[in-house]
């Protein structure tokens, strides 16, 4: 019997409405954009370019780079020819040298030392082949004014084409990262450490985009961070002395090894960490992922080599001439994901890049944290001064000509909805507001407190006065909380879920019913607190069913009582949502779903790890609003079993139950549903689109039945990575919240818009970009953008308007917070966890993995 075949499910993407948006206040606004004026679209060849060393072995960016730099300045492209290299491909609007041969054309060349003095003569052999060509018409039929050419591969590799003209010449010439990212020397030509010595190097980025009718060029400014090295056995004294002794361990300590309880806190810290080994006669330093550190020192710990054991400090010994200064100390344990297979390190050939500190993170935020008319003023000057784009060699030879002055575009402040908690009205201003009591809040009957740190630093009355604090704060905000809390102690690098547990059961035992909060107080200090975060409430949520609540200890203590007591209220607001209640609510017909009938709204997000993390699977995350308010949100999240995945693969299970909870709570299935999906590039929109929406369509199919209606579908991606800016006449700079841009810098084409929904007092704002695909609704320019502004007040987390609307911030949140959740051995395959949250819920979630 055959397989049914795949009902097939139409998607047509949506368009900008003819209608334009009329709501809002019209102003005058600065974006760091500069248009081009001319440009004649013209054809460009484009080749493979190959680069191997004499060894064979493919040559890496900056070896590539300088390779193309030699062959253009040796004339090998041959003369009055002006290719440019994007790391991957040679383009040029004329043919090179070698044609349209189909056989490949190959060259030695030899690299001359770097004009610093630097590095060494290399020779490397270059294969260069003719692949076709690419005509750019494509993109400007894309940008005209009555355009109906829809986004396909054909715009996104013009794009590619024409970043490699705009940025080839500004990369040859400075530090660059990535392909857009270039940072020359600062003025005074002085480096820039932040604390650990960390080197915060400051640059520009730029890119060509599809405007209104035309190319734009987006230019911002940008910063990164290079990491030094340190030795394992440098930071070992930091790891393993606990934080309040006076004496850090000296290196003729560690001669006499470690305990078990040491190296069990080096283990907590060390697994999973990147590192690089120093001892080999080649100089090469090869990376490896930290297993784990072994408990057996480097003269006792054992493995088979050929037929007989040996020692690993004997094995150093005898096959790389060198013993160990720190044989007692244990050896970090690499093992291979692919045969189990296990490479053992002594600890002093070992290396990590240190980590950002917190100090150090707070700085580059200061730093980089630039009022709106500083940063436009330095864009200006490298629009002027670095990338001259009228004087670009490369840019005249495809006859592209810049304004290179910024546009100016008229935009649209929307008005702040009115919001109500408690029966009062709040009007916000500027983004934010005062919240005195909540809309809706639960009694709490039984808490506890767990404490993560030594007894004598942090004694029982220290805590005792700041839970005071808290519960007078819940108090005010209409909590009525009946007792005091049970305070237990644990250890800051202990077992979580047994502490945990033990909180939870003294706190039950003495109140006679389970605790519905927890309160954890961690170090400010301990390294990877963000897992700990994550890992506790994985613990509480998942295991024992209630809510937590992490507290840094050195909040409580300090000179400044407000500042504490400030805290509580932003503690407040969490733990009113986390258990369920409501902190404010929009008024009474402020949304506007332009139906009578139940609707849902959607947020989702997929995490992907990062490079030091390479194998480990994606974490997606899904939420949904419960309740026609749009405050209550449930979630889910599930790990990818593809590798770096974009598209959420278990979409149609997690929507699904998540719509059969909505059915549980409102005895309706919604007759609209709205989903905002982040983190998508243009590039990846149809395929996020014919796969996602697909992917709703069959959930929709098994909650609905094939005779019921299927719920209308608008979906929504949502940017927040772009280099987008604005600049107002206003006090700070930035443009009001409110602010909707949707000419000059977008298609016509395009359902699209850039909403600045908040404040920031302290650097320049930066808007989302939504892009409207599905509209199955219909919904006006208006309407969608109204909606979306409002949806920004609801986040239970803050009295603030935040950047991007509450179940996207949800669903950041929790995939996120997943990452710490789900297990991963190495492999591909996917584990699967279920999550709700803020905690609404009819019984105990389950954790499957």
């Amino acid at each position: 019997m055959s397989a049914p075949e795949e009902k097939d499910f139409s998607v047509d993407r949506a368009t900008r409405p003819e209608k334009p948006g009329t709501l809002g206040k019209e102003v005058m606004i600065k974006a760091n954009f500069i248009g081009v004026t001319k440009f004649s679209y013209p054809e460009v060849h484009y080749y493979s370019f190959e680069i191997v060393d004499q060894k064979k072995k493919k040559a890496g960016r900056k070896d590539s780079d300088r390779v193309f730099l030699q062959m253009k300045v040796t004339k090998k492209f041959g003369t009055n020819t002006y290719p440019t290299f994007d790391g991957g491909q040679v383009y040029s609007p004329t043919e090179l040298a070698i044609g349209h041969s189909k056989q490949t054309r190959s060259y030695d060349i030899t690299v001359p030392v770097e004009a610093d003095g630097s590095g060494r003569e290399k020779t490397f052999k270059v294969e260069i082949k003719h692949q076709g060509t690419i005509v750019l018409t494509s993109i400007g039929d894309y940008v005209k004014d009555n355009s109906k050419t829809p986004w396909d591969g054909s715009i996104q590799s013009n794009l590619t084409v024409l970043n490699a003209f705009a940025n080839n010449k500004v990369r040859s010439e400075y530090l660059s990262v990535g392909k857009k990212a270039i940072f020359p020397p600062s003025r005074d030509n002085r480096p820039i450490y932040l604390p650990g010595g960390i080197e915060m190097k400051q640059g520009f980025y730029q890119s060509i985009r599809p405007g209104w009718g035309r190319l734009v060029i987006n230019v911002d400014i940008c910063a990164t961070t290079f990491y030094p090295a340190v030795p394992v056995i440098d930071i070992i004294p930091k790891i393993v002395k606990h934080p309040r002794d006076r004496h850090e361990k000296s290196r003729d300590d560690l001669r006499r090894g470690l305990d078990r309880k040491e190296i069990d806190v080096l283990n907590w810290y060390l697994k999973g960490v990147m590192m690089f080994v120093t001892h080999r006669s080649d100089n090469r330093k090869p990376k490896y992922k930290v297993s784990y550190v072994d408990h057996q020192p480097a003269d006792l710990a054992k493995f088979r080599q050929g037929n007989k054991e040996t020692t690993v400090a004997k094995y150093f010994r005898e096959n790389y001439g060198q013993s160990l200064q720190f044989p007692r100390l244990p050896c970090i344990v690499v093992v291979k994901p692919q045969d189990k297979s296990k490479s053992y390190f002594p600890i002093e050939v070992c290396e990590i890049y240190k980590q950002m500190p917190d100090d150090a993170r707070r700085e580059m935020v200061q730093r980089t944290a630039v009022k709106p008319w500083d940063r436009f003023d330095r864009i200006e000057g490298a629009i002027k001064g670095i990338f001259r784009h009228n004087n670009d060699e490369n840019l005249r030879s495809i006859d592209l000509v810049t304004d290179p002055e910024f546009i100016k575009l008229k935009a649209r402040v929307l008005p702040p909805p009115k919001l109500t908690s408690n029966g009062a009205n709040i009007n916000p201003q500027g983004g934010r507001w005062d919240l005195r009591r909540f809309t809706d809040c639960p009694d709490i009957y039984n808490w506890s407190v767990m404490v993560f740190e030594n007894r004598s630093y942090f004694p029982p009355e220290v805590v005792r006065n700041a839970m005071k604090q808290l519960r007078n704060s819940l108090h005010e905000k209409g909590l009525n909380v009946s007792t005091d809390p049970y305070i237990e102690y644990g250890s800051p690098h202990g077992d979580y879920e047994k502490s945990l547990a033990l909180a939870y059961q003294k706190a039950r035992i003495k109140k006679d019913r389970p605790p519905q909060l927890i309160i954890c107080i961690i170090q400010k200090k301990v390294l990877g607190a963000s897992g700990i975060h994550a890992q506790i409430k994985r613990i509480c949520g998942t295991i024992l069913g209630v809510v937590s609540q992490c507290i840094v200890a050195n909040n409580m203590k300090g000179p400044n009582p407000n500042r504490w007591r400030q805290i509580c209220g932003n503690i407040s607001l969490k733990v009113n949502g986390k258990l369920g209640g409501k902190n404010c609510v929009l008024a009474e017909r402020e949304l506007n779903f332009g139906t009578n009938k139940s609707y849902m709204v959607f947020g989702a997000d997929v995490f992907h790890p990062g490079r030091e993390e390479k194998g480990r699977p994606s974490v997606a995350a899904v939420c949904a609003s419960m309740d026609k308010s749009v405050t209550r949100y449930v979630g889910r999240y599930s790990m990818n079993r593809k590798i770096r995945n974009e598209t959420i693969e278990n979409l149609e299970g997690m929507v699904a139950d998540l719509i059969k909870q909505f059915q549980r709570r409102n005895d309706v299935l919604p007759f609209q549903i709205v989903f905002y999906r982040d983190g998508v590039a243009e590039g990846q929109f149809e395929h996020v689109l014919h796969e996602e929406v697909k992917a709703l369509k069959r959930a929709f199919d098994r909650i609905y039945g094939e005779k019921d209606v299927k719920p209308q579908l608008t979906f929504i991606i949502v940017q927040k990575r772009h280099h987008a800016r604005k600049e107002d006449s206003d006090r700070s700079g930035n443009c009001q919240p409110g602010t909707i841009v949707d000419t000059e810098i977008v298609v016509p084409q395009e359902f699209d818009f850039y909403l600045q929904s908040h404040a920031s007092p302290l650097g320049t704002a930066r808007p989302t970009h939504y892009h409207v695909l599905l509209n199955e609704a219909k919904f006006p320019v208006d309407a969608i953008q109204n909606l979306t502004y409002k949806l920004c007040h609801l986040s239970v987390r803050c009295n603030l308007t935040i950047s991007h609307v509450t179940p996207v911030h949800y669903a950041h949140h929790i995939a996120n917070q997943a990452k710490h959740f789900v297990m991963w051995d190495g492999a591909s395959s996917g584990r699967s966890v279920t999550l709700q949250m803020p905690r609404v819920r009819e019984s105990k979630p389950r954790l499957r993995i």
